[in-house]
């Protein structure tokens, strides 16, 4: 079934919906302009369609032209400001963001699990990574292609790994080796954290660990550096404390809101 097609039945209304959403999902952070014959090919939907309905959306504000070409609307990021989940996250992560920055000197994101991939929520620039670009916020990526997806793939569940195998090979989502895969990501279980050393950008490399509420894995933190900066033991350490130190505030956090 293609991305933008319904179900026989589907009614009108829940139709259009997901057509409009097959629209949405066709940005991501390398392709943030796109034009309706590339909406169409990514979407699936006939152009006269996506025309139609790519008017309709920057009517109501979640869509923006760019010449003759379209962008998300800046009222989608305000809307994903009120997600509650998310937002509490950033604010009780935000102090240990800042402390690792501080003692790393380096660049610390807050990476949370998104549909399709990881979303870059938070980023804080130690002393020195400032002046330099290593990732896009609000960006997403594949989940094997990133320390702070294989992180979270590692402690999550294992459906999830299973999908990710399952979906690989398309268009959108080369192909993997999935042996290597699972092997990698038992390593990143017995040793607490993540490393890879080709992201995000040429010459950069990251080192990412889970943060957890209850027995559930919400998050990763991760520190950006370049190749030859990326001090594994040393920001190992302080990343794992930093991990553990917000996941006992999370859990703190949840038990104060059913007081």
């Amino acid at each position: 079934m293609a991305a933008g097609s319904e179900p026989l039945g589907t009614p009108p209304a829940k139709a259009v919906l997901r057509r409009a959403r097959a629209i949405l999902r066709s940005f991501d952070a390398s392709s943030s302009v796109l034009g309706i014959s590339e909406l169409a090919r990514r979407s699936g939907l006939p152009k006269a369609t996506v025309h139609r309905l790519v008017q309709e959306l920057v009517e109501c504000e979640l869509l923006e032209r760019d010449g003759h070409r379209y962008r998300l609307g800046t009222w989608l990021y305000e809307l994903g400001q009120r997600a509650p989940a998310h937002r509490s996250l950033r604010v009780v992560a935000a102090p240990f963001l800042d402390d690792l920055a501080h003692v790393t000197q380096e660049t610390v994101l807050l990476v949370v699990p998104g549909q399709g991939g990881m979303l870059f929520t938070e980023k804080y620039v130690g002393s020195r990574g400032r002046g330099r670009v290593v990732t896009q916020l609000d960006g997403r990526v594949p989940p094997h292609s990133a320390a702070s997806g294989k992180a979270i793939l590692a402690f999550g569940p294992p459906e999830r790994v299973d999908e990710l195998c399952a979906t690989t090979g398309s268009e959108t989502q080369p192909p993997l080796d999935e042996r290597r895969l699972r092997a990698e990501l038992a390593e990143i279980r017995r040793r607490g954290y993540a490393v890879s050393h080709i992201e995000p950008a040429p010459g950069y490399g990251a080192i990412a660990a889970p943060v957890w509420s209850d027995a559930t894995v919400v998050a990763a933190l991760s520190i950006v550096a370049p190749g030859d900066r990326l001090d594994i033991g040393r920001f190992s350490a302080a990343l794992q404390l930093a991990c553990t130190a917000l996941t006992r505030r999370l859990r703190g956090s949840r038990a104060q809101a059913f007081r």
